[in-house]
């Protein structure tokens, strides 16, 4: 059986409860993971957040909130490591699909090593394409050209894992887009079709993101020339996917 991780602040009972119940309710064993909490916690890995390259690509500064959920996932991407063997990382606000949930589960050793991140929610892009890569029983693994701008729950792999914490070493965006930044990291996106859970709507985010702040003319168009830059290389990572794929068929 996989190990299943839940990232829970203690404070946040109810959370906690929810997500509980819902593996309990599945027969599945799982662990609960004490997020950092970026507005209380001084964690020692806050000093990888790079406030200059925030400011320089994005125009803002990441959130206390944002910090600590990087560093959450940071840890548990480091305990994949350590255990040497595949798990899955839920945040504690997911609301679980049963059979589809289920069906991963049940089907994990069957998932080729080449998969070494899949999103298990939907892609919350307003655009992205997808295809078919490894039938399950009920659901299918797909490959993504844009990633899934969440972080609510993912099966990772060590190699995964690996790739994820070398080229993490100076943190500037939130953590789910930096794992969607397949082009930097070399994680290719994965997800299960359709989705295993999605975000419970009766919870809001404990993250907290600020207020959103009044940016010069000049650093919109830094942000714009980075977006640019952004779009034109995962283009070509997503060309040269294509080009391997027909070469291995």
């Amino acid at each position: 059986m996989i190990d299943i991780f839940v990232i829970n602040i203690p404070s946040s009972i109810e959370r906690k409860e929810n997500i509980a119940r819902q593996l309990t309710e599945l027969g599945l064993a799982f662990h609960i993971f004490e997020a950092v909490n970026g507005h209380k916690d001084k964690s020692p890995l806050f000093e990888l957040y790079d406030e200059k390259k925030s400011q320089l690509y994005r125009g803002k500064t990441l959130s206390k909130g944002q910090l600590g959920c990087y560093a959450s996932h940071y840890l548990l991407w480091q305990k994949c490591i350590e255990l040497g063997k595949p798990i899955i990382v839920l945040e504690d606000d997911a609301l679980i699909y049963e059979n589809e949930f289920q069906d991963l589960i049940n089907n994990i050793q069957a998932i080729p090593q080449h998969f070494e991140c899949i999103r298990l929610f939907d892609n919350k892009r307003p655009s992205f394409k997808h295809n078919v890569e490894k039938k399950l029983t009920h659901t299918e693994i797909h490959k993504f050209n844009r990633g899934h701008m969440s972080a609510t729950g993912y099966f990772l792999t060590p190699e995964g894992a690996k790739k994820f914490l070398e080229h993490s070493q100076s943190w500037y965006l939130a953590v789910d887009i930096y794992m969607d930044r397949f082009w930097v990291n070399g994680v290719d996106v994965y997800g299960t079709y359709p989705a295993c859970l999605t975000n419970d709507p009766k919870f809001e985010s404990d993250i907290g993101y600020g207020s959103k702040p009044k940016r010069s003319l000049y650093c919109r168009i830094k942000r714009e020339v980075f977006n640019l830059i952004e779009l034109v290389r995962r283009y070509n990572h997503n060309a040269l996917y294509k080009i391997r794929s027909k070469r291995k068929s």
